[in-house]
Parts: structure tokens; C-alpha cells; sequence
């Protein structure tokens, strides 16, 4: 599995960066699909809850800096995929923020993707300085627009920059039917010119609100055309209009602020012309082949409209009604304006195409270790739903498949015995027992971010057993304590077939009419408790014999089962400090104890000299 984080402006109900959001999602889900690979998508959101439902991904709240840093620490490439993060327009604190996020990305050692941005305005010379350092470090770069590509090459970066187009291009519409039911309350009559206004608040505005309410009425009045407000930022934009409409004479449309990227993108398909303050609206009507012009109130808006041959009808905070009237009108009759459109539009959806080409370029070139070597004993690199998919699979066998859980009392143990390290890396998944393996994956060429206990395992597994009516052979333990822990199973699971128990403590002689006995059973599972190193020597020396599909060591699981011996409590088990309430319950273990300080000696010696 590959982890991958997502930043950007997200979570804020603005379509545009919605819209990115969503093409990024579809085509990493399809990445899923083509290369046969599992994502872990986690995307930084100011409203993670409404992000996670919409995509069906995991999100963390983009304000909360340390799970921010954590979820960046866990991930193989970070992706700053927004629409134009590194400005100062708004404010400093904007651009150092994301700016933040990629040095942290490259301060744990993770890929960085710049993905499809405009860059810039950067105000004050302290701010580029800072920038280009920072943006340096990414490894991928790409930009949506000529202006941001060619700032970046006035920094005299040597990273190589690739000039994309928004991602934005890349969204579907939803169907026709669609579209048809979302209008339907509004009783448009789109037999007439239909003209979209996409308006937004900017605080240079200079009378903006009276001139757009003019040009409204004028269209209404003078031409009979339909005026249709549209809210591409939710209750933000529906403020502004709101005002607009306050001071007109005519009664305007207008839609809901709750439609969905693909939805509104489906419904610009019904209008002639689009006026638009906001990027990804004047994005939409070109996806969709529909007549526009740009408000500008910032660079990015000339930007776009410069690669269609255009210019903008006007400023926020000086533009002349008359002159907006004339590029209406003139955008309205030029008969050859939607081919141009369509072939510009042609060419921005190729170069859209050109930055996931890319991107999953970078996600080929992450090799995931299928295992790891802990001082050369193997543990294989899954989390709990891996592992547990993984037994499950071996259900489906018929010759034996074994299960270990390494930990790091066995893993100093083999350091010592030969034999036994063989035996440990015979079976067919070794899952990470233990919190110091987990920490020292990240010395041995792949970091695991999550430990899988045997006895969670088992417990794990004992639903799809009995769902599945698999036979279930307890052995361990001292006499008597299977026939407890199965009486306490079957309380749980009261319809698992456990088919036989035998306590661990029967001699070599009595070795094979043990097997005898747990193959005349029909076991098809069968859970080994006798304890570190006995049980995985007789689980290696028996596998043959056995006629089980699935073979695993679980240690002491019996005696917590049976009720001999408590666990400890889930607040020791989720900071991974199991070792320390057994130490403080049975300070008898003492001895055993010290392989910990001694395992962390040995891996520091190995990561710095090599063993030696």
C-alpha cells in the first residue's frame, strides 16, 4: 500500500478547488484500478468529516499542525494540489503555511509533487527568497499557466518544471437527467439568451456591487435575456449576490449554493455566455464549449484568458460597464469563437493529462518492500487489515500455511541461536509483534506504522472462522486452560467449531499422537500457545505432518482467553506499552525484559556501523 497526502483548499465549499480535489481523486482511483496497487488517500481539509463523506477518503482538520505533521510523517508522497497556494495576495500567513508543509515533507524524507499550481503573486523580496529555497525542494513540479511557469524560471530554478494545465479540465459533467432534475425548481426558460454571473467579494472592490446590479438589469431590460447568478463559493458568494441583487430593478435567478463540482460543471452546459469572476468558472464554460468573459481581481484570471487570445472585460476595482456590455455582446455574435474555444480547450485538457502522467510516474518509481529484515529476521510489511486479508487467503489453501508474530524478546533470542532464526524466517507471514519493531523498521529500508499482536489476531480472525464454518484446534497451555479459553470463546462465538484442545505439556513421545489426535479432528485452523521459541520450533519440525491450512504461534493468547492472566489495559496496548504493565504485574519477567534497551543498542550499532 502506498500512502499519499493530499493539501490544498480544501474543505471550504469553493467548486474550484472541490473540483480539483475530485479529478485528483478519480484518476489516483484509477492509478487503483489499472497498476493493481492499494491507496491510502488522506487529504488536509478544513472540514475533514464533509471531505471523507464526499470522497470516501481519510482526512485530517488542516488547522490541527500536529496531526497535520503526522500524516505527513506517514506517507511515501505528498501532493500541494491546489489551485494557487504559494501567493500573498490574501495574506503571508497563506503562503507560509503551505510552505511549512513541504519543508516537513522533505525534513522526514517523503516525495514531494507540486501538482498543477499558479504560482504567485509573491510579494516582498524576503518572500520569494524564502519560497525559492523551500519550493526547491520539491521533486516534482507543474504549473497550470504560462505566467507561473515563466516566474519560476525567472528564479533560475534548476529543478525541472513542467507547464500542466488545472486539473479542473478533467472533470466530467453529470448526465443530461441530471442536470434536467437540479433545474427543475428554478423554471429557467432557456429558449432565451442565458447569461451566468459568477461574482465573488474582493476587498479592492470599487463599486462593484452597482455596476455587476447595471449590467444585470441592462441584459434583463434592454436585451430579454435570462440572468443567472451562480455561487461557486457557498454562503460567501451567495452574500455578495445577494447585495448585487438588492440594488436592481429586475428580478434575477438564482442557484443553489449546494451543487457538486460535476453538477454544476453539467449545468453551464444550458448557458450562451458566462461572466465570471472566478477561475474555475470561466474553466467550466470552456469545458463545456459555453461562451466567456473575465472580471479579473487577480493574475491568475488574466493568465487563462491570455492562453484563449483574450483579455479581460474588466478589473474589480475599475472596470466600465459599457465595456463589459461590448464583450458580451461581442463574445454573443463572433461565430467563431466556440472553435476556438473547443481546440484551446483540447489543447489544456492534454497538458491537464500531462501531470498525472507524471504523477504516476512517481508513484511507480516507490518500491513497497514486500518485507523487511529486522537483524536478519524477515517481517513482512503489512498493517492489521493486510495480515488479516492474508490469513484469510491461506483459508482458502489446502497445504499448511504458518503464521509468526516476531517480537523483540525472539528477534534477540535468534541473535543467539541460529536454528531459531532459521525457524522464524521459514514461515509464510511473519507479522510485527511489538512496538520495538515497529520503530526499528524504519532503520531497515521500510518505516511500518503499525504493530499486529497475535493475540488481536487471532481474536481478529475468530468472526470470519466461524462465518466461514472452519474447524478450530486449540493446543497449549498448561492442563486445562484450552478447555477454559474455548468454553470463554464459544460464549462469544457461539457458532465456532472448535473441534479439539490439548494442553502443551505433553512429552516427545507423546509428540506425534498429538498430531494424530489434531488431524483426525479436520482442523483447519489451528492456534499453537506453548510459548516463545517452543512453539515455532514445533510448528516448523510438525508443518509437514499436519494437514491444517492455517498454522500460528500466539504465545499466551490460552491463558488471557482462559482468564488466567490479564491483558493490559487498551490505554497500555495503544501507546504500545504492553512490556511495561507485564514488568509492573509480573516483575519476575525482569530478565526477559532487557532484550528491549538491548535491541534498540543493536539496531543503533547496525544503522551506524553496519554490524560491525
Amino acid at each position: 500500500m502506498k500512502n499519499i497526502v493530499i493539501s490544498g483548499y480544501y474543505g471550504q465549499l469553493n467548486t474550484g478547488d472541490e473540483a480539483i480535489l475530485r479529478v485528483l481523486i478519480d484518476k489516483l482511483r484509477e492509478y487503483e484500478r489499472e497498476e493493481n496497487e492499494d491507496l491510502n488517500i488522506v487529504v488536509l481539509s478544513s472540514r475533514p468529516e464533509l471531505t471523507s463523506k464526499l470522497y470516501n477518503v481519510d482526512s485530517v482538520n488542516r488547522k490541527k499542525i500536529w496531526r497535520v505533521v503526522k500524516s505527513i510523517k506517514k506517507c511515501d508522497i505528498f501532493i500541494s494540489g491546489g489551485g494557487s497556494l504559494f501567493q500573498n495576495e490574501t495574506s503571508n500567513r497563506s503562503l507560509y503555511y503551505y510552505l511549512f508543509q513541504i519543508f516537513v515533507a522533505k525534513l522526514f524524507g517523503k516525495k514531494v509533487f507540486i501538482f498543477s499550481q499558479g504560482i504567485g503573486p509573491i510579494k516582498k523580496w524576503y518572500n520569494i527568497l524564502i519560497f525559492k529555497h523551500i519550493i526547491k525542494l520539491a521533486d516534482y513540479i507543474t504549473v497550470r499557466d504560462y505566467d507561473s511557469f515563466d516566474l519560476l524560471h525567472r528564479l533560475k530554478l534548476k529543478k525541472r518544471v513542467d507547464l500542466s494545465a488545472d486539473p479542473a479540465f478533467l472533470l466530467n459533467p453529470c448526465c443530461e437527467k441530471r442536470v434536467e432534475k437540479l433545474l427543475e425548481k428554478y423554471n429557467i426558460d432557456f429558449n432565451k439568451k442565458t447569461i451566468g454571473i459568477v461574482v465573488r467579494k474582493w476587498k479592492k472592490e470599487k463599486d462593484m456591487a452597482d455596476k455587476i446590479a447595471q449590467i444585470a438589469d441592462i441584459l434583463i431590460e434592454n436585451e430579454g435575456y435570462n440572468v443567472v447568478f451562480i455561487p461557486f463559493q457557498g454562503k460567501w458568494d451567495i452574500i455578495k449576490i445577494n447585495e448585487i441583487i438588492s440594488k436592481m430593478k429586475n428580478k434575477p435567478y438564482i442557484l443553489s449554493e449546494n451543487f457538486q463540482p460535476h453538477e454544476l460543471l453539467g449545468v453551464f452546459r444550458n448557458f450562451d455566455l458566462i461572466v465570471g469572476m472566478r477561475l474555475h468558472s470561466l474553466i467550466f464554460a470552456a469545458i463545456m464549449n459555453t461562451r466567456f468573459i473575465g472580471i479579473s481581481y487577480d493574475p491568475k484570471i488574466d493568465s487563462f484568458l491570455k492562453m484563449y487570445g483574450l483579455k479581460p472585460a474588466g478589473y474589480v476595482d475599475s472596470f466600465d460597464i459599457n465595456n463589459v456590455l461590448i464583450n458580451i455582446q461581442y463574445m454573443l455574435s463572433e461565430t467563431k469563437m466556440l472553435k476556438k474555444i473547443e481546440q484551446t480547450t483540447q489543447n489544456m485538457v492534454q497538458k491537464a493529462e500531462k501531470s498525472f502522467e507524471i504523477l504516476k510516474e512517481a508513484l511507480n518509481s516507490i518500491k513497497k518492500k514486500k518485507s523487511i529484515n529486522v537483524l536478519d529476521v524477515r517481517v513482512d510489511c503489512v498493517n492489521f487489515y493486510k495480515a488479516k486479508e492474508k490469513c484469510i487467503e491461506f483459508l482458502a489453501t489446502s497445504s499448511p500455511h504458518i503464521v509468526f508474530t516476531p517480537n523483540v524478546e525472539m528477534i534477540m533470542l535468534s541473535q543467539k541461536d541460529e536454528k531459531f532464526k532459521k525457524v522464524l524466517n521459514s514461515s509464510d507471514l511473519n507479522i510485527p509483534d511489538g512496538i520495538g519493531v515497529v520503530w526499528a523498521s524504519k532503520y531497515f529500508g521500510e518505516k511500518l506504522f503499525e504493530r499486529v499482536t497475535g493475540f488481536d489476531m487471532m481474536m481478529s480472525l475468530m468472526p470470519e472462522l466461524e462465518k466461514k464454518g472452519c474447524r478450530v484446534f486449540l493446543l497449549g497451555a498448561k492442563p486445562g486452560i484450552a478447555e477454559k479459553a474455548k468454553e470463554n470463546l464459544l460464549k462469544q462465538f457461539k457458532n465456532l467449531e472448535i473441534c479439539g484442545v490439548y494442553h502443551g505439556y505433553f512429552s516427545e513421545e507423546e509428540n506425534d499422537t498429538v498430531v494424530e489426535i489434531i488431524n483426525s479432528s479436520k482442523a483447519d485452523v489451528l492456534f499453537v500457545a506453548m510459548g516463545m521459541k517452543k512453539q515455532e520450533e514445533w510448528i516448523y519440525k510438525n508443518k509437514k505432518k499436519l494437514k491444517c491450512k492455517l498454522i500460528m504461534g500466539v504465545g499466551g493468547s490460552l491463558d488471557v482467553l482462559s482468564g488466567e492472566v490479564k491483558r493490559a489495559p487498551v490505554m497500555f496496548q495503544r501507546l504500545g506499552l504492553e512490556w511495561f504493565y507485564r514488568l509492573i504485574t509480573q516483575p519476575w519477567r525482569f530478565k526477559r525484559m532487557l532484550a528491549l534497551p538491548k535491541f534498540v543498542l543493536v539496531v543503533l550499532k547496525t544503522r551506524i556501523f553496519g554490524g560491525r
